[in-house]
Formats: C-alpha cells, structure tokens, sequence
C-alpha cells in the first residue's frame, strides 16, 4: 500500500538544471518542479507563462500556470505541480519570417 501511495507522489525536479535526456524519461509524469524565474510572465488563453534561464542545451524551459497569476515575480523562485512534456516544435513560417524548429521542455499545471 505504501508503495502505491509513494509511487503517486510527483517526482520532485529542479527545471533550471534538468537536462535534455532527464526530461525524455521523464516526458508525461507529474512533477513538482522548482526554478528561479527570470522572464517577465505572460498571460494567454487564461494561462500564465513563466520561464527559468536559458542553458547551452538550446532548449526552451516553460512553465504554463492555470489562469492570471500575477503573484508569480520575476527574479524569485517558483514551485508547481504538473505534468512535464517536452515538445519538438516544427519549423514554421510565421508571416513571412521563417521561424526554425526548437525544443520546449514544459511544466503544465
């Protein structure tokens, strides 16, 4: 019983250093993940965009949080509890700009 109890528990991550392969095995799990935002937060579709720093990896980490969380400051530590996905975006044109393809690791509330 223990044992299913534990298992269900979110894995507990640390986004700004989790690297490219982690993520992979770690794709479609629950997390609680930590990270030190340093971008301005965005808000779209009532969701809200938070980002750790970019590493050498050339990765994209986000965190999108459920509804207008304007309590989330730039500069401070953020946790939450969701599902980890990393995304391969396509290459796209947007207009008439060529937008190259790249990699999202994401933490979805």
């Amino acid at each position: 019983m223990l044992a299913v109890i534990l298992a269900a528990l979110p894995q507990p991550i640390d986004l700004d250093g989790l690297t490219l392969e982690h993520v992979r095995r770690l794709s479609g799990q629950i997390v609680a993940a930590t990270f030190l935002n340093t971008a301005p937060l965005y808000t779209l579709v009532g969701r809200t965009v938070v980002r750790p720093a970019d590493r050498e990896d050339g990765a994209v980490r986000t965190a999108v949080l459920r509804g207008r969380r304007l309590d989330v400051e730039e500069g401070r530590r953020v946790g939450v509890v969701g599902v980890l996905r990393i995304i391969d975006h396509a290459p796209c044109l947007v207009g008439t700009v060529f937008v190259p393809g790249w990699v999202e690791l994401r933490v979805e509330e």
